[in-house]
């Protein structure tokens, strides 16, 4: 394996006589923060670009045949397609840093890779998770994900201005590409409903997509709860004035 990947572990193990254990290897170019997609045999239809194509997607199927997203789903549809969501796993990721294991439906444990997995496919859309993908926190609540999601995005923004571009403190942007997210989840929602299995699969995308769907809306709300926790960057800034 090349040293320089970056690679996330999922393993999935599920309650039975013996135990079925299922994994999952992300590998992550570290330039590019996108996995491989190295399918054999060829990609299924459902993943050609204009099946369900999304509504906000701007891409041609000339130069992309297939749905980076949809490409991303398969290998993860031929070892969980036939999960009901409410089946009970424990789920354990290992990444370079830490190692994190959780008990839960299917469905949640599903929901944390294919965010993963989404966000690296390449498509243009989700590559604006792309930070949050190298900092993987698996299995991260609503208020991490607010957390970590405006931390970034704001980073972003400061990367704007040492190019001498404006920077959106504002946020309206953040709230705007999640807007986008909801659309890309609904089209990829579309495709998997075509694909005769378990509810599994699909049921983690509804999870993501009723997270990112809430956020723009609650991100006032959430980022109100925790500005106590700032406090000593506050005392010494305008306020003390």
């Amino acid at each position: 394996m090349d040293e320089g990947l970056i690679e996330i572990a999922y393993h999935f193990v599920f309650d039975g006589d013996p135990p079925a254990e299922k994994r999952c290897i992300v590998r992550l170019d570290p330039h590019t923060l996108e996995t491989a997609h190295d399918l054999d045999p060829p990609p299924p239809a459902w993943t050609a670009l204009q099946v369900a194509q999304c509504s906000v997607c701007h891409l041609t199927a000339r130069d992309y045949p297939h749905c980076p997203a949809a490409l991303s789903l398969v290998e993860i549809m031929g070892e969980f397609g036939e999960f009901l969501s409410y089946a009970e796993v424990t789920a354990t990721v290992r990444t370079r840093e830490r190692t994190v294991t959780l008990t839960c439906p299917i469905q949640k444990a599903l929901s944390s890779l294919v965010g993963l997995r989404m966000a690296t496919s390449g498509c243009p859309i989700l590559a604006k998770f792309k930070p949050m993908a190298r900092f993987h926190l698996p299995f991260a609540s609503t208020e991490e994900t607010v957390f970590r999601s405006v931390s970034a995005y704001l980073l972003a923004q400061y990367f704007l201005r040492q190019r001498g571009h404006a920077a959106d403190l504002d946020l309206d942007g953040l709230r705007a590409t999640y807007d986008l997210i909801h659309e890309v989840n609904v089209g990829l929602a579309n495709r998997l409903r075509v694909i005769p299995s378990g509810d599994a699969h699909l049921n983690a995308i509804v999870i993501l997509d009723l997270l990112t769907h809430a956020l723009p809306y609650s991100i006032e709300d959430k980022l109100a709860g925790i500005e106590h926790l700032f406090a000593p960057f506050l005392v010494n800034g305008q306020d003390a004035e």
